[in-house]
Formats: structure tokens, sequence, C-alpha cells
């Protein structure tokens, strides 16, 4: 379904229920027809994609990836294949993985496209993933299957801060905690609640359109303990659609090419990347000790 007409339906209450009711009485077969007949075009365009990467994101940072994505995701967020996926993210992606991090808790797992992304990029990292929507846990444990990283994945339901902090407190080494949890993150990012999250560097997809001001509001409570860098989304553009590998759509029909990286966002979308100024004393420890035994043999 194209952006427009999504956030039309969304913004009248009438509309809503009548599309629930759509998706509760009709089944999925007959859906899938009508798609067809209301939008062939758009269709056509994203069974091609669909069609060509066969479940493997086609660019960017994860590229080769492997997915299991759920039916909704499959037709309606193509950028997870396209790898243009909140392509604004794609350079701290590449710092996370030059990084390394040892662990990441991500916290809001859905598909899995940073979950197992990470951990196909970075072979020495494990990852905790955090899923409250078990629709999506058979996907999840499919991808990582696909993706050979079962070993250094574990998969679990819906994230309190005490899981979270219960999570910080196993960590000895620097650790990335990666939240999406739909206006959930000022509850969950709490110093107050999880006191180890000031040693953690965190990348937040914030919400304001679900908690007004949440982005300030989180700057402010990690302004003394994390270095802020914060990242807005900006329009796709013909140059993100990786045209080499599906050229009959950017040229032939470059609009829809544009419109199947939309990611359905309401209002402005934002992230934050908070790099701790701080490192976890059992780190800071070990630095100490290897610096103590250097001393001994010189």
């Amino acid at each position: 379904m194209q952006h427009a007409t999504w956030n039309a339906i969304e913004s009248s209450s009438v509309a809503m229920s009548v599309y629930r009711s759509y998706r509760r009485l009709l089944p999925s077969s007959a859906r899938a027809l009508l798609r067809w007949l209301a939008m062939p075009r758009w269709n056509a365009a994203a069974a091609l994609v669909r069609h060509r990467a066969a479940d493997t994101v086609l660019s960017g940072p994860f590229r080769g990836m492997h997915l299991s994505l759920t039916p909704v995701s499959s037709r309606n967020l193509l950028g997870y294949l396209l790898g243009t996926q909140e392509i604004e993210l794609h350079d701290v992606v590449r710092r996370v993985i030059a990084r390394g991090y040892p662990r990441i808790i991500n916290v809001g797992a859905a598909d899995g496209y940073y979950a197992i992304g990470f951990l196909r990029q970075m072979p020495r990292t494990k990852v905790t993933a955090f899923e409250g929507e078990l629709e999506h846990h058979a996907g999840l444990l499919r991808a990582a299957v696909l993706n050979g990283v079962c070993a250094r994945f574990t998969l679990r339901g819906f994230c309190h801060p005490d899981d979270l902090g219960a999570e910080l407190a196993e960590l000895p080494g620097p650790t990335l905690v990666l939240a999406d949890i739909e206006g959930g993150e000022l509850d969950m990012l709490d110093l107050t609640k999880v006191p180890r999250l000031s040693c953690a560097d965190i990348l937040v997809e914030t919400h304001d359109a679900f908690v007004p001001n949440c982005t300030e509001k989180l700057k402010a409570r990690f302004s003394e303990t994390h270095n802020v860098e914060q990242i807005v989304a900006r329009p796709r553009s013909l140059a993100d659609f990786p045209a080499a590998i599906i050229p009959e759509l950017s040229k032939f029909m470059p609009r829809t090419a544009v419109e199947l990286m939309n990611e359905r966002r309401t209002g402005t979308q934002m992230w934050l990347y908070l790099t701790a100024k701080r490192q976890p004393e059992v780190e800071t420890v070990g630095i100490v000790e290897k610096s103590n035994s250097d001393r001994g043999s010189l």
C-alpha cells in the first residue's frame, strides 16, 4: 500500500474501522486479489522486488543477509529487501560494525534486520534480542539459521526495564543497546531504573509522534553520561534505489521505485546514537591490570 493511502486511512477513525473489518472478515487470498485489482502497478513492482531479492538484502551494509519477513513486512516494508531501510543509519551501522561490540542487546527486534545483520557482519559478537510480538519469533529463528548465527543468538519475549538491567549486569565489556519500541523508549532507557545504561552505548529510534518531545527528553537525560548524536530522516530519492540490481524499475517506473522505499513514518523520524563517556568498570580494571603487567616487564 502506498504511503499516502495508508496515512489517509490512519488519519480517519471511520476508515480504520472499515480497514479492521476488511482484514477480519475477508480471507487473505481475497485480500490479495483486491490489492492487485486496486493497485496493479504497485503490486507488480513489489512482486518484482521480492522475486529479485529472493529473501536476501540487495544493498547496504547488510547486503547478502537472508531474511524471513512476516507477510505484512514483505508487502509494506520493501526497504528491508532493497537495503534502503533506515538508510540514514548506514554510517552509524558501519561504525558499530567497526567497533566490534562483544554484546548487543536489541530491544524490539521485529524481523531481525539489525539483530541478524550485526551478527552476520560481526563474527565475535553475541546478540540478545527481545521481541514482544510472538508472530516475529519464527522468522527471527529461521533467519538466524539461514545466516548461520544461531550459536550467538538468544531470543527472548517482551522486555521490561528489569530485564534490560539483568542483561547489562551480565555483560563485562563494551555493549550496545539497540532499541526500537514504538514510544516505549522513554520508560525503558531510564538511568534510575537501569543504572548500568550509563556505561552502555545506545542506538535508539525515537517516536515523538507517540510520546511528545521524547527525543529532547532523552538527549537531556543522557547529556552528562553520553556523547549525543542525533540523526534525522530524509526523503528517499531514485539515487538510493539499487538500480544496478533492479534496473527495470528505476528506468521505467522511477516514481514507484522511490515509493517502494517509503517507510510509512508518521512525522519526521529521528534516532539518537549515544556513546558512553565512561566505559564499564570491568573493562577499566582490565586496562589497569594490563598496564601494571606491562610496567613489571620493563
